[in-house]
């Protein structure tokens, strides 16, 4: 059996974070359902939101044949790192792609994926950041049959086509071995890997609390560890729904951390210190068995 026929025949686990705004996660969910390659698994990470998802996650698993687990942390700060994590612990799959609740894929997302991650590489995609008024509209159609070029504006769509082609010579002159090429960043909400790389560089590093920064800081270990990053999007190109943002006035409150963590990373020095090993034990989880 070829490498490539392996990683077609792989099992897919996604791991979405959620924390409030249950009609976008909502969305994201029909969207999974659509998809032509069906994953293994999914699994809802909840970063303790005020609003219970697991209403909408018992009416999806009526309608997904695979498996469907939740995962609940107390709130306490903004902890995107540690609830993918969390996710990502008792995930069962051979890759793992990371959603955010509010991106809703298009139909080939999945098999897109497959067909564009090989060993040596991680997958990070970039999404159409839709409108206010473009995702109020998404929001109340059925997501069967519809188009979403449709729904994207020229100027997003030339936008994805422009990162596109940006990805793909940092991706080029990375694979290279430049010393002056960063590589493609990785955007947490929007990428895939394979578990075994995840594990080898201990997930993500969850001393990174508040908005920002810790996907950068997972790219760039990694890069170090010897992955290349490649952005898989293109045609088939996820969109993020609108919804009032996190951060205050894009402040990103991990910038000088973020710094200093890097600073550690070499070609033999990825592994961070506080990631995916951590103890889980105040985690509720939910299998669904």
């Amino acid at each position: 059996m070829s490498t490539k026929t392996g990683i077609l025949q792989s099992k897919i686990s996604i791991v979405i974070t959620v924390y409030n705004h249950l009609n976008l996660l909502q969305k994201c969910f029909e969207s999974i359902l659509q998809q032509t390659v069906l994953p293994y698994e999914v699994i809802l990470s909840d970063d303790g939101s005020s609003d219970d998802p697991r209403t909408l996650l018992q009416e999806f698993r009526k309608k997904f044949a695979g498996k469907a687990h939740y995962v609940r942390q107390d709130h306490e700060d903004f902890r995107a790192a540690r609830v993918r994590n969390n996710g990502a612990s008792v995930s069962g799959g051979d890759i793992i792609v990371f959603l955010d609740q509010d991106i809703v894929v298009p139909p080939l997302y999945l098999q897109s994926i497959l067909e564009a991650l090989k060993p040596g590489r991680f997958l990070s995609g970039y999404p159409v950041r839709l409108s206010q008024k473009q995702s109020g509209q998404l929001l109340a159609r059925e997501l069967v049959g519809v188009d979403y070029k449709e729904i994207v504006t020229e100027a997003q769509y030339k936008k994805i086509c422009s990162q596109a082609r940006k990805d793909f010579f940092y991706y080029f002159t990375a694979s290279l071995r430049l010393p002056f090429c960063k590589g493609v960043k990785l955007r947490s909400g929007v990428s895939a890997m394979f578990k075994s790389d995840f594990e080898r560089v201990n997930g993500f590093d969850e001393s990174f609390v508040g908005w920002g920064n810790e996907d950068d800081n997972l790219g760039k270990r990694l890069r170090a560890s010897g992955k290349v990053g490649y952005n898989f999007v293109k045609e088939h190109f996820p969109l993020h729904l609108y919804h009032e943002p996190y951060n205050a006035r894009g402040e990103r409150r991990n910038k000088e951390h973020a710094r200093k963590m890097a600073q550690r990373i070499t070609g033999t020095s990825f592994y961070c210190e506080k990631g995916l090993d951590n103890s889980r034990q105040d985690l509720f989880v939910d299998m669904g068995d």
